[in-house]
């Protein structure tokens, strides 16, 4: 029991860091898959600690230059979205005590990335954060170790990922590819393979 067990982790480490290489694996989609939650803290009790390194996830085709939406919302929320990216994100009714500017910014490269604003702003409600799977390097059956990790700085981001110092979990939606998550704060999020060394 003990032997498979320790062939199991080896395999899924091996996985995991195959699911978060530059190598698109090619790995069919599930099809009727249910959602599946990322092994970490809920995201209204996320971690926060000192810096973690972590391997973000990567898209297919490198984003040539950084694409950037922006649109006034207020308390009866709204959503905006960068379909090049496939990125969306709702804020709920109520979110927010006033109409607000909100900015959000796709960074460019391969590191699935995004910077928001105005920095620092809080929700009364947490946002919904959704993006698509299709054009990246995660396969099915690793969808449901991402996270979403939060970095205060855009210096903090490397090639590969980052450092960030809150992981949030998700859901991975099998059936239709997409990592959904919660953000209650502003700032820049990153899509992360799990939760880094």
């Amino acid at each position: 029991m003990i032997r498979t067990l320790r062939r199991f982790s080896l395999l899924a480490g091996v996985a995991l860091f195959a699911a978060c290489s530059s190598e698109s694996t090619g790995l069919p989609s599930a099809p009727n898959a249910r959602f599946s939650r990322a092994p970490v803290t809920s995201p209204l009790s996320a971690t926060t600690a000192a810096l973690t390194l972590t391997t973000g996830a990567q898209r297919t085709s490198a984003l040539p230059s950084s694409l950037t939406v922006m649109q006034a919302i207020g308390i009866a929320g709204g959503t905006l979205s960068i379909p090049q990216a496939g990125v969306t994100i709702t804020v709920p009714a109520g979110a927010l005590a006033a109409t607000t500017l909100i900015s959000m910014t796709a960074r460019a490269g391969t590191v699935i990335a995004y910077d928001f604003a105005p920095h620092g702003t809080r929700f009364a409600k947490p946002i919904v954060f959704t993006q698509t799977l299709a054009g990246t390097n995660v396969p099915a059956a690793l969808a449901p170790l991402l996270t979403l990790g939060y970095y205060a700085d855009e210096t903090d981001l490397t090639t590969f990922g980052g450092s960030v110092s809150e992981f949030i979990a998700g859901l991975s939606n099998l059936a239709n590819g997409s990592f959904t998550s919660s953000i209650s704060h502003f700032s820049g999020y990153m899509v992360a393979c799990g939760r880094g060394e």
